[in-house]
């Protein structure tokens, strides 16, 4: 979304609320991040926060909640969710910073009184979201042998076989 905010930046307005839905292109999330490789979004993103002008110290708060489906990287069970995350720049006008990388990192820019704010959301989300995702935290993943749901009960392989590459090592310890 590009915002309109010459009204802050005239002193109209000393605060402007922010409220909308972020849809999330499939192309841009795979080209930020391999995390979102297999995460599909649902419905799009709801952005809420505001704009505030503290003596000409502009602040930018927002909150994004991101719902999204994706596979248990444990049991490949499907999982639903909300990403939840929180984003705060400092807002400036262009030519105040000089450092790119810092202007980045710290600051959202407005130009010519718009302040673009989505491209800066997506790559933090892309960032921050997580690298697995687990169907519960105590997921107990598929029998590496048989591939049977282990969160359903226990598999009857045999779980006393030794792996062929350990089974020379094992050998040295049992003749001591």
């Amino acid at each position: 979304m590009v915002l309109d905010i010459t009204s802050v930046l005239s002193g109209e307005k000393s605060r402007l609320d922010i409220d909308y839905m972020l849809t999330l292109p499939r192309e841009a999330t795979a080209e930020h991040a391999v995390n979102l490789a297999d995460v599909t979004f649902p419905t799009p993103a709801r952005v809420t926060g505001q704009l505030t002008d503290n003596a000409g110290y502009m602040r930018l708060t927002l909150s994004v909640v991101l719902p999204y489906v994706t596979l248990c990287a444990r049991c490949a069970k499907e999982v639903r969710g909300a990403f939840s995350i929180d984003f705060a720049r400092t807002v400036v006008t262009e030519g105040m910073v000089e450092d790119a990388e810092e202007k980045e990192e710290d600051f959202a820019v407005s130009e010519n009184g718009k302040l673009d704010i989505d491209r800066q959301l997506i790559e933090i989300l892309s960032l921050e979201f997580p690298m697995r995702v687990l169907c519960k935290e105590d997921c107990k993943g598929l029998c590496d042998r048989c591939g049977k749901d282990l969160n359903e009960g226990a598999c009857n392989c045999n779980k006393s076989e030794v792996h062929p590459a350990f089974a020379a090592i094992l050998k040295k310890f049992e003749e001591k």
